[in-house]
């Protein structure tokens, strides 16, 4: 099989010639590490007084940025095509610079849905931003940023097809792109309003959060439209809803709020002939009910370090979804030895792949995983997960 045939095999819940390896790599920094390559910092310039107007100009120029974002992003692509992995996640996002005292640079990111970003940088140059808060903390203050950033909006979903659209079809005879629809609806709502006011107005102005929501709704899924006009037969949507211990809001609240626009989103996927793959971090059993019932094919990342054992999952959720994780980040990855990590695919394997229905990966990325010990881990996924599995 190719590994076309291999993901499609495993997300029908049939067993392929053997256990397809998803890589969820992200940050540019990894490849820097691997190849030792220093980007140029252009952020240094935005301190020199006589630069900075000029930085800004050509770093917000969505020209510049897509063509940007997609030489940086390939490289990603290119190193997880040489790894050998089947298949490999991809996101499409816009950052624009803001002047911001407070920042060490005098800059600070936002993005289309009123998020604030602090710029950082690795010890390569490449930045790392870090969500920092929001510019909606009340309803009049949501209303003037949706306004204002209206012709933002559709700039980017004009950008989304185009963009995965450019990937795949450079892409299709060696690897399979997964087009990751990030941030998601969840995300989307509550982090430009901030976690603590988004919760007060949940019980003090239901009707202005049900309003937010409805809006990212309809915009996420002229997003979702783009990435399933693209071509891949996979769609990744995703929330974190959960954190190491337990859930973020409970499963009442969840499902009341966003339950429904789940569902839609689902049968929207679905309607294009489409599977849905939805990913979030955290403790997530009290969820796995509702992920079958809101319409997912499937649930990506399954963090161990949050918990959540391969095999009480599978028995959990029976072949209702495909499986797609849970090789630790925490540790394997980035110190683990080979023997630890062989030791962990294999259980993986053992306690989720028969019958098909699941896919091995990183529980996640972060800049300190490893390319070597990556390696050791699709090794051992070649070694130990051809069907049938004994």
């Amino acid at each position: 099989m190719d590994f076309r045939e291999r993901i499609l095999t495993t997300f029908n819940h049939e067993e392929p010639d053997r256990v397809p390896v998803m890589s969820l790599l992200m940050e540019p920094s990894n490849v820097s590490n691997y190849t030792g390559e220093k980007q140029i910092n252009y952020f240094n310039y935005l301190k020199k007084p006589i630069l900075k107007s000029i930085i800004k100009i050509l770093m917000n120029w969505d020209l510049m940025w897509n063509s940007n974002f997609l030489s940086v992003y390939s490289k990603i692509v290119d190193l997880n095509i040489e790894l050998g992995f089947d298949a490999c996640w991809m996101y499409y996002l816009v950052f624009k610079l803001k002047s911001d005292k407070t920042s060490n640079i005098g800059y600070t990111w936002y993005d289309l849905w009123g998020r604030k970003w602090e710029i950082t940088l690795d010890r390569f140059g490449n930045p790392e931003p870090q969500y920092i808060g929001g510019y909606c903390s009340t309803e009049e203050d949501w209303e003037k940023w949706i306004a204002n950033h209206e012709g933002m909006a559709n700039k980017f979903i004009k950008s989304v097809e185009k963009f995965y659209k450019n990937v795949i079809q450079k892409y299709k005879n060696q690897i399979y792109i997964i087009g990751f629809a990030a941030p998601g609806v969840f995300e989307n709502s509550w982090q430009p309003i901030g976690f603590v006011n988004f919760t007060k107005y949940m019980y003090s102005n239901p009707k202005f959060i049900k309003k937010v929501i409805e809006f990212q709704k309809e915009l996420y899924l002229k997003q979702i439209e783009g990435i399933c006009n693209a071509g891949n037969e996979i769609v990744l949507i995703g929330d974190d809803l959960g954190h190491k211990t337990g859930l973020l809001m409970s499963p009442k609240l969840i499902d009341k709020y966003f339950g429904d626009v789940y569902r839609e989103i689902a049968e929207f996927i679905h309607n294009k002939n489409k599977k849905v793959l939805f990913h979030s971090c955290g403790k997530l059993y009290e969820l796995l009910d509702r992920f079958i019932d809101w319409g997912f094919d499937g649930l990506l990342t399954l963090e161990p370090t949050a918990g959540m054992e391969l095999g009480a999952v599978r028995k959990k959720v029976g072949h209702k979804l495909v499986l797609v994780g849970n090789i630790d980040v925490s540790y394997l990855l980035v110190r683990g030895t080979k023997l630890e990590i062989e030791k962990a695919v294999k259980k993986a394997i053992e306690d989720a792949a028969k019958g098909g229905g699941f896919i091995l990966s990183p529980a996640h990325s972060h800049a300190d995983v490893d390319i070597n010990r990556l390696k050791w881990m699709i090794e051992a996924a070649h070694n130990y997960g051809n069907y049938p599995i004994t």
